[in-house]
C-alpha cells in the first residue's frame, strides 16, 4: 500500500487536496563519529515487518486527514535511535532530498481517472474491460424474432467515454459517444452471430470498426493499444528524484524510452496510431511536470532541496529522460542505433555529475543502471 503525502507541517500541499503528490524522505546522515554496525538477521526483518504493518494500519485509520507520519515511522513513545544486541543502529540513507511523484495503487479505471485528475500520468482507458460485450452477445442470442436489441449499461458508456477522451484529449461530443455506442451494438451483434454459428466469440474476427475522431479502428487493435499504453505509462509514474542513484538513473531513462516507444509503436498505424502517440506524449509531459512541481514544492519547505547537489541531481535526472525521449523512431533499425548512441550520451551525463562532485560512478551505481536500461529496451524491442 503506498504511503500518503507527508509534509513537515502535517498538511497537504495546497494543489493536492484531491490526491497524493509527493512524500518527504529524510536523508540526514548520521553524525560524525556516531557508532554503528551493519545489522542483519531475522530479528531485524521481523521488526521492520511489524513497523510497516503498524504504519499502514495508522494510515488506513487517518487516510483522509492531513497527517505527518514521522512519529509513526520512529515508533510511538520511543526514541529515534534504535538498538540491536545492545549496539546502535545507524541507518544507511541516500544522498540528497528525495521526492516521490504520484504512484497510485490502481485496480480500476476509476482509480486511474482519480489519479489523473490529481496530475498522475495515467488514464482510465487503460483499465476498462470489454467483458460486457460477451455477456451482451449471450443475451442477444436468446432474443426472439420479433424482439429488438437495445443493449446499454454503465460499462458500455464508460468504455466509450474513456476511449474517446484518451485519444482526443477530451475533444469529443455526445454525437461521438452515440455513434460509438451504436458501433458497439454492431460488435455485439457480430459476436452473437459467431455464437449462433456454433463458434466461440472472438473480437479479432469482428469487422465493425469504431470511429475515434477522424480515425477508424478495429476493437482488437484498440485493445492492443490499450495494453501497450498501460504498460508504457507505468514508466511515467512513481518517480523519485533529488538523489542520483542507480534506481533513479534507470527510472528516468525508462521514462524517456517509454515516450519514444509510444511514438515508434504508433508510427505505422495511420491516424489512430498518430493519436495514440500524441496521447502518450501528453502522459510523458504529465510525468515530467510532476517531478518539476514536486521539486519546486520541496525547495519551498526545506533547505536540503535548495543545495547545488540536489538541484543538479534533478537536472541530470530530467536530462536523462529528455535524451531518451528524443531517439529516432522512424524505423526499428534506426531506433536501435539511436538507443546505442543515446545510452553513451546518458552515461556521459551521469559521469559529468559525478566528476562535478568528485565521486566515482560506482557511488551512483552507473554500471548496474546501464544493464537495467539495456534490458528494458531489449524487452520492448522483442514485443514491438
Amino acid at each position: 500500500m503506498p504511503m500518503p503525502t507527508i509534509l513537515p507541517t502535517g498538511q497537504l500541499h495546497p494543489d493536492l487536496f484531491n490526491g497524493p503528490f509527493v512524500k518527504r524522505i529524510s536523508s540526514t546522515p548520521a553524525a560524525t563519529g556516531e557508532p554503528g554496525v551493519k545489522v542483519t538477521g531475522d530479528a531485524m526483518a521481523e521488526r521492520w515487518k511489524a513497523e510497516e504493518k503498524r504504519v499502514n494500519e495508522y494510515w488506513r485509520e487517518h487516510r483522509d486527514e492531513a497527517i505527518d507520519l514521522t512519529p509513526q515511522l520512529r515508533g510511538k513513545g520511543t526514541p529515534s535511535t534504535d538498538y540491536y544486541n545492545g549496539k546502535t543502529v545507524v541507518e544507511n540513507k541516500g544522498m540528497g532530498f528525495i521526492i516521490e511523484t504520484i504512484d497510485p495503487t490502481i485496480y480500476t479505471a476509476e482509480d486511474a481517472n482519480k489519479a489523473a485528475a490529481s496530475g498522475g500520468a495515467t488514464h482510465g482507458f487503460f483499465y476498462r474491460k470489454t467483458d460486457f460485450l460477451f455477456s451482451a452477445a449471450q443475451e442477444y442470442t436468446a432474443l426472439g424474432e420479433n424482439e429488438v436489441f437495445r443493449y446499454r449499461n454503465i460499462n458500455d458508456v464508460n468504455f466509450v467515454r474513456d476511449t474517446l477522451d484518451f485519444f482526443t484529449n477530451g475533444n469529443y461530443s455526445q454525437t461521438d459517444v452515440n455513434r460509438m455506442q451504436d458501433q458497439m451494438t454492431s460488435i455485439v451483434r457480430e459476436l452473437a452471430q459467431q455464437i449462433k454459428d456454433g463458434g466461440t466469440p472472438d473480437l479479432s474476427k469482428v469487422k465493425t470498426t469504431l470511429t475515434v475522431g477522424d480515425a477508424e479502428v478495429s476493437i482488437s487493435q484498440l485493445l492492443e493499444m490499450q495494453k501497450t499504453g498501460q504498460e508504457l505509462s507505468e514508466s511515467f509514474s512513481g518517480m523519485t528524484s533529488g538523489s542520483l542513484t542507480a534506481h533513479n538513473t534507470e527510472a528516468f531513462a525508462k521514462m524517456g524510452i517509454a515516450k519514444a516507444l509510444g511514438n515508434y509503436y504508433g508510427s505505422d498505424k495511420g491516424a489512430i496510431g498518430q493519436m495514440f502517440s500524441q496521447s502518450m506524449d501528453r502522459l510523458y509531459e504529465k510525468g515530467l511536470d510532476q517531478v518539476e512541481r514536486a521539486h519546486a514544492w520541496a525547495q519551498s519547505v526545506t533547505y536540503g532541496a535548495k543545495t547545488a547537489g540536489n538541484r543538479d541531481a534533478v537536472k541530470t535526472e530530467l536530462g536523462l529522460a529528455k535524451l531518451f525521449s528524443q531517439m529516432d523512431t522512424g524505423s526499428k533499425s534506426g531506433l536501435v542505433q539511436s538507443f546505442s548512441s543515446t545510452l553513451t550520451q546518458a552515461r556521459a551525463l551521469v559521469q559529468q555529475y559525478c566528476s562535478q562532485y568528485n565521486m566515482p560512478t560506482t557511488h551512483v551505481g552507473l554500471a548496474g543502471a546501464t544493464v537495467g536500461i539495456e534490458k528494458f529496451f531489449q524487452r520492448w524491442m522483442e514485443k514491438l
